[in-house]
């Protein structure tokens, strides 16, 4: 099992309710979400599962903020929920000469899949780096979430605005005093 690919699927299931401009919600429709998720499943998606994707995807954010805040009995509670309701069903596989190791076994719908993935990552996360390595972007108006790999747990925001050079644009505005013109890119 790779711990990093499961946490990243809760990161990205908590991230669809973040939109670049004219995107469309990811779980607005079947059809977006077997594209945002298609390499985690092969199942067709349901309006069913859109709704429990919904549903967790509120969950996550609610953990991550909880998390973030300082709230460990909430972001925990709400995860032992999940936990049960997105029961695990683990099982050993070797592919592409590769030594046995854990995958998340291929059963359920699209989103018991996507869930029971999701919360997994999460749950082991937690176990083995603290509930202090989930963040919430430290831009106001983002509720995009991360799990902070860095090695110092420096990171204050989601990849939406880390890769896209928002980050550096906000901090040079912040600190320009009000009314003076952005310099000019080079």
């Amino acid at each position: 099992m790779n711990l990093s690919s499961y946490a990243e699927l809760a990161v990205r299931v908590a991230n669809t309710a973040v939109q670049a401009d004219g995107e469309p919600d990811a779980l607005s429709s079947t059809a977006a979400c077997e594209k945002t998720f298609s390499e985690w499943i092969a199942a067709p998606v349901s309006r069913h599962d859109l709704v429990v994707l919904q549903y967790l995807r509120a969950e996550l954010g609610a953990i991550f903020t909880a998390a973030t805040a300082g709230n460990d009995r909430a972001a925990v509670g709400r995860l032992n929920a999940l936990l049960i309701q997105f029961p695990v069903q683990p099982e050993l596989v070797s592919h592409d000469d590769q030594r046995w190791h854990v995958h998340l076994a291929r059963q359920g719908s699209a989103s018991d899949r996507l869930a029971a993935g999701a919360v997994i990552g999460i749950a082991l996360t937690i176990s083995l780096y603290g509930l202090n390595r989930l963040g919430v972007c430290s831009i106001a108006s983002c509720p995009g979430v991360f799990v902070d790999a860095s090695p110092n747990q420096s990171r204050r925001y989601c990849a939406e605005h880390v890769a896209s050079g928002n980050v550096s644009t906000l901090r040079t505005q912040r600190t320009r005093p009000p009314g003076q013109a952005t310099p000019a890119a080079s």
